[in-house]
């Protein structure tokens, strides 16, 4: 009696998960597309923000770094759970579903902690910086490397030292603080009179700023995108 209960048990759920697996497969199939599209758009911002941040490696804190490489590895699941979805809804495994659909609910879990940390480094980006930019900046003449990096910041942003052109000693300010023409002779002499006025770490630090806030209006729009089109999928 008991084995026939079992037969009975198994047909049962042989002929229930397959007619359920085959109502959502496409269903499924169209939420994983939304899901492949913000996960390459998740991993191509996080690459793009790693790859600049590296210009500046030695005047940046290493928790900036930390959230383009969450993006990144976030971007990655994405990528790799929709693949087990649609493996998944092609072969008609109710396990590798349910795997993928514990795998979306981590992922959205992610997403937002993207961004409320991103927001929370938006709002002290140039505090955060001073302190590596000072001691980096006392090394300007005896390291190459740490002064091609000041001088590129200082060209590309137009800035000079970390508050100021007075952050030099002894007025000896390095020709990337100051603009030079097209067509200038030599000798060019970069003072404090020409030099710029404004500081790198405020200029840094806006950048950093706007980088974070794309960061987290990237994350909001994948989670938003994501959210959306689950439930407007369950209530069809």
């Amino acid at each position: 009696m008991y084995s026939l209960y079992r037969a009975i048990m198994a047909f049962s759920f042989e002929v229930k998960v397959p007619k359920a697996l085959k109502s959502v497969k496409y269903t499924l199939a169209a939420v994983n597309g939304v899901f492949v599209i913000t996960g390459f758009l998740l991993l191509i911002v996080g690459i793009v923000i790693l790859v600049t941040y590296s210009e500046y490696d030695l005047l940046i804190t290493r928790r900036f770094f930390t959230i383009p490489g969450f993006v990144i590895a976030t971007g990655v699941i994405i990528l790799l759970g929709s693949f087990l979805g649609f493996y998944g809804a092609i072969t008609k495994q109710f396990y590798l579903i349910a795997a993928y659909c514990g795998l979306l609910v981590l992922v959205l879990i992610f997403e937002i902690a993207i961004v409320i940390v991103s927001y929370g480094l938006k709002n002290d980006a140039t505090s955060a910086i001073r302190s590596p930019m000072l001691q980096t900046l006392q090394l300007y003449e005896s390291r190459r490397d740490i002064a091609k990096i000041w001088d590129d910041l200082q060209m590309q942003f137009e800035c000079c030292g970390v508050a100021g052109r007075f952050d030099y000693v002894s007025n000896r300010i390095p020709v990337s603080c100051c603009h030079i023409d097209y067509g200038t002779i030599s000798p060019f002499e970069c003072m404090t009179a020409n030099a710029y006025p404004t500081g790198c770490a405020s200029v840094l630090g806006e950048w950093l700023s706007y980088n974070a806030h794309v960061i987290a209006i990237c994350a909001l729009l994948a989670l938003c995108l994501q959210v959306c089109f689950v439930l407007y999928s369950m209530a069809k």
